[in-house]
Parts: structure tokens; C-alpha cells; sequence
């Protein structure tokens, strides 16, 4: 389990990295928000056991969308519109939890998980097309 948590965090510091270097404001931030949220998750939910809702991971998730839909309303481009549907999918996932106890827990772990890596991807992509499409300063 150790090393699907360290390849998780090669893939969001390259995304951070790159967003550092070629992406615009508004790809700074949502590099920011998904490391700000995947630290935040580490600290205080260090070993969820996923047999109940994990409230810790719900609530950073909640600021997470927040923070994702501020940047889909601050841009005329699309990718902040497909951050912000992943990250409500992530959402939809802790309430099915809430509302249905019998979901199992790995189901709703691999929800919770992996929901991360296309916002990552998402992200990536963003920053590395900024610069071409003039939008570096956006």
C-alpha cells in the first residue's frame, strides 16, 4: 500500500512542478488546492478504515470542490468544468456512504482514491497547454 501512496505523490508533485513552471494563475491554484487536499487528507485521516463515511476526508473534499468550482468561475476555458464534475463525483461517493451503510469498503476507498488521478491529469494537461494558448498570465 506504501507504494500506490508514494506514486500518488510523484504524479501530484509533477503536477504541481509543472504548473509552477508553465501554467497560469488559475492552473497554480488548482495545483495548490489538490496538494493543500491531498496533505490535508494524509494528516487527518492517516489510516481510514472505510467501514463508515470518512467525515475528515469529506470535509476536505467539500473545500476541494469549493476551491475547484471558484476557479471554473473565474475562466471561459473547460478544464476547471471537468475538475470540478471529478471532484463532485468524489462528493457523491461519501453521501452514497452516508446513505447506504451495506457499500462496501474497498468500493468506496477506490472511489475516494482514485478519483484524484484524472483531476490530476486534468490539471497536468492545463498547464502544459497555458503558455501555447497565451493564457500563462490568465
Amino acid at each position: 500500500m506504501l507504494w500506490t501512496v508514494a506514486l500518488y505523490y510523484g504524479v501530484l508533485l509533477v503536477t504541481v512542478a509543472v504548473a509552477l513552471l508553465r501554467g497560469g494563475r488559475l492552473e497554480r491554484w488548482a495545483a495548490y488546492t489538490a496538494l493543500i487536499a491531498s496533505v490535508s487528507t494524509t494528516v487527518l485521516a492517516p489510516n481510514p478504515e472505510w467501514t463508515d463515511i470518512e467525515i475528515n476526508i469529506f470535509f476536505v473534499d467539500i473545500a476541494t470542490l469549493a476551491s475547484f468550482w471558484f476557479i471554473s468561475l473565474k475562466t471561459q476555458r473547460f478544464w476547471p468544468y471537468w475538475i470540478t464534475g471529478w471532484q463532485l463525483i468524489a462528493i457523491f461517493g461519501h453521501i452514497q456512504k452516508m446513505m447506504f451503510s451495506e457499500i462496501l469498503e474497498r468500493p468506496y476507498a477506490l472511489l475516494s482514491m482514485y478519483i484524484s488521478y484524472p483531476i490530476l491529469f486534468v490539471i497536468l494537461y492545463a498547464s502544459g497547454s497555458a503558455r501555447r494558448r497565451g493564457d500563462a498570465g490568465a
